[in-house]
């Protein structure tokens, strides 16, 4: 009995210890999995922003492909012409529903239900034509009879947001030969 009494809970400071050491590894484990959870959603909220912007680039060369003509440009609205663009593309109002037109798109938000959304502008960038010298590609008939149209070039800004709250802004150029009589 004598030797028992001198451990004096010995045996119970160690098991303690231990235990606070256990209990730290597995907060820091907890904590580990949360941050790789969170970083795991922004990636995924990056890419889902991502396809919603792409996804209005498609449409806005859907509208560029309906085109007959560019009367329906001008300094306002969505539809710009060449100069006439928002400034700033993170400040909310080129955002707003005076310099951009909102359409759905077919990817599901966060409710499961309602479709995304993203916002676009186009505007018109000018020409691209073939400067190059039509003689130079086949001198054997004297003349090859290759006509290059000029071709015009529209600046579509889009913007998609994720389910999260991240957005994603691109830019792309596309072009469409128009009547000659159509304003440059």
């Amino acid at each position: 009995m004598t030797t028992m009494s001198r451990q004096q809970g010995a045996v119970l400071m160690v098991s303690l210890i231990i235990l606070l050491v256990l209990t730290l590894i597995g907060i820091s484990g907890a904590r580990g999995v949360l941050m790789s959870e969170r970083m795991t959603f922004a990636s995924r909220d990056a890419k889902i922003a991502l396809e919603v912007a792409e996804t209005m680039a498609r449409k806005g060369e859907a509208v560029i492909d309906g085109l007959a003509n560019t009367d329906g440009f001008g300094d306002s609205g969505w539809l710009r012409t060449a100069g006439d663009g928002p400034d700033d593309l993170f400040a909310d109002d080129t955002w707003s529903s005076t310099n951009s037109t909102s359409e759905k798109v077919p990817m599901k938000g966060a409710d499961g239900n309602t479709n995304l959304e993203g916002r676009m502008y186009i505007e018109m960038a000018g020409l691209a034509s073939d400067d190059s010298n039509a003689a130079d590609v086949d001198l054997s008939a004297g003349s090859t009879g290759l006509d290059f149209p000029d071709i015009k070039v529209f600046k579509i800004v889009t913007r998609g947001v994720g389910i999260g709250g991240t957005e994603r802004i691109v830019v792309t150029l596309y072009g469409k030969a128009l009547p000659s009589s159509a304003t440059p």
